[in-house]
């Protein structure tokens, strides 16, 4: 598939119906006992299998994409646990199996996350720094057969903006952009003070194809922003929230949710004008099989299209 195809039909296809991201990975894989504080990019080489079934599980349950376990696979990221050597083969292993649960009809994002840097002057990081290791991640992941870019979980614009730069170094591929937002009570901010609309704008001009907001947010709260994205920017918009507020029980983190009250949010989110729409943390395949029953029955179309 040529990236100029690729682009063409994800893009075509979200025109004629909502399309449907994955949910987390992390909880999956902690599920299936990632020890706390291991990189779960590890398992791309480790626990193959695993990797495999929770992407045959998303499948299955209706996912139209499946980022693959790379998140935290750039190599500023993986410097911190001492494994930035490993980055091709950690990027190039994750497409693989992606690949492999994948069947014709459906699509892998290449997923980027942040690298746990902060750039100057409130961290040491240089943008230059932050482009370089997001442009030689991307790359890999576009050699080894990536359909699109999702850069995700971003609570820095600027950081976005390296990533936006870096992609676009090296790929025409459909560029997905997530910012994750905070409520406060003058409206959504990124951690490091960045609104939504001037975001989005800047996120536009710099080469994204479709752009919204993943994660820190509950599916309640992201109903309202999913609105205030939609007002902000006439591209294809996406929202993937968490399985609402995390709880700690017995001395650990986890997302008490239904799948039901989840979807029903979706629902709402994709009247907002949500043209993609898939889970972030404390999801699993139960909540986008729900999802995707619901959206099915009720034949939903995103109203920000034409």
């Amino acid at each position: 598939m040529s990236s100029k195809e690729s682009k063409k039909s994800i893009l075509e296809l979200s025109r004629q119906r909502v399309v449907l991201f994955d949910g987390a990975m992390g909880t999956m894989l902690f599920s299936y006992g990632l020890p706390f504080g291991t990189p779960p990019e590890l398992w791309n080489l480790s626990h193959p299998e695993i990797i495999l079934k929770v992407h045959q599980e998303y499948i299955r349950a209706g996912a139209d994409i499946i980022q693959t376990n790379t998140f935290g696979a750039s190599s500023l990221k993986l410097k911190k646990s001492g494994n930035e050597k490993k980055m091709e083969k950690l990027n190039e292993a994750a497409v693989k199996l992606a690949r492999t649960a994948c069947p014709d009809g459906k699509y892998v994002a290449g997923n980027i996350g942040p690298t746990g840097e902060f750039l100057e002057p409130v961290g040491k990081a240089k943008y230059k720094q932050l482009k370089e290791a997001f442009s030689e991640q991307a790359e890999v992941l576009c050699s080894a057969g990536v359909d699109l870019f999702s850069i995700e979980t971003m609570f820095d614009l600027r950081e976005a903006l390296a990533a936006v730069e870096g992609v676009r170094q090296v790929s025409t591929l459909p560029l997905f952009v997530c910012l994750t937002f905070e409520k406060k009570t003058k409206g959504y901010f990124t951690l490091m003070g960045d609104e939504v609309s001037s975001s989005l704008k800047k996120l536009e001009q710099a080469g994204a194809d479709v752009v919204g907001a993943n994660c820190t947010l509950g599916s309640k709260d992201m109903v309202r922003l999913a609105s205030v994205i939609r007002k902000s920017t006439k591209l294809p918009i996406i929202v993937q929230p968490n399985a609402g507020m995390p709880k700690l029980v017995k001395g650990k983190t986890v997302y008490l949710q239904k799948p039901s009250s989840f979807a029903s949010d979706v629902l709402k989110i994709v009247k907002s004008g949500a043209n993609f729409v898939g889970g972030c943390c404390g999801t699993t395949p139960e909540f986008i099989k729900t999802i995707k029953k619901r959206i099915t029955a009720l034949e939903y179309k995103p109203s920000g299209l034409s």
